[in-house]
């Protein structure tokens, strides 16, 4: 096995485990809804949902196909995958700014949530379009597909913190997703270094891809003109 197989392979389980963080992360909001909340999902969040699973379903076999050498279902996959992306921004939006209107006021802990959210969605339609640019490039489009999932499963990470035996709720639900996406970040920069001695330069790219809206973000949540945009 030669180092391209051996790198196709790793991003094939990062996929996977990503799958799994968003499917145990949202196990108890969404998919098994109904055997923890009384209370119906709106429609807007379950299509919402669906899009969202559907991106980060599709990456595994778009990943299974390239680590197995077989490209025209790598390529017909990843098109597919790329057809959900419009599906995503426009449900995470309108999810969004409906949130957005519920708010009474700048200091609600679910202020910062939203304007993360927007942010992240800019963050994976940039990674999204330069992964579909560098397609050819290998590297390069492997490490900026991880990072487009990894801008938006902030939300599955946070999720973590309403689960019964953390019970640590919705103020330190923030903390999850960060700290979830900061790790993530950390592990594909840590396995950089492994295999080739160096940060990969997308690597880098990626994580400033996601770190710099988020800040941005936050100081547009925190000092109250995000509120005053929307309201």
């Amino acid at each position: 096995m030669n180092a391209q197989q051996r790198e196709s392979r790793t991003f094939l389980r990062a996929h996977a485990f990503l799958l799994c963080v968003v499917l145990v992360g949202f196990a108890r909001s969404f998919y098994l809804r109904g055997l923890f909340l009384e209370i119906p999902l709106h429609l807007r969040l379950a299509i919402h949902g669906v899009a969202l699973t559907l991106w980060f379903v599709l990456t595994v076999p778009q990943a299974w196909f390239a680590a197995s050498g077989r490209r025209s279902l790598h390529v017909r996959t990843a098109w597919a995958t790329v057809l959900v992306v419009p599906a995503v921004l426009i449900t995470g939006a309108w999810v969004n700014t409906a949130l957005a209107w519920q708010i009474q006021s700048a200091q609600d802990p679910e202020n910062m949530f939203i304007w993360a959210n927007y942010m992240s969605l800019l963050s994976f339609a940039a990674l999204v379009g330069m992964a579909v640019v560098k397609r050819r490039r290998l590297p390069e489009h492997r490490r900026l597909v991880l990072f487009a999932s990894i801008a938006i499963i902030g939300p599955a990470c946070a999720r973590f913190a309403f689960w019964p035996i953390i019970g640590a709720g919705l103020a330190l639900a923030p903390a999850f997703a960060g700290a979830g996406m900061l790790l993530l970040t950390l592990a594909a920069a840590a396995y950089d270094w492994a295999t080739l001695r160096r940060v990969h330069a997308t690597t880098l790219a990626g994580f400033a891809a996601i770190l710099l809206p988020l800040l941005a973000g936050t100081a547009v949540a925190v000092s109250g003109i995000g509120f005053g945009l929307i309201h």
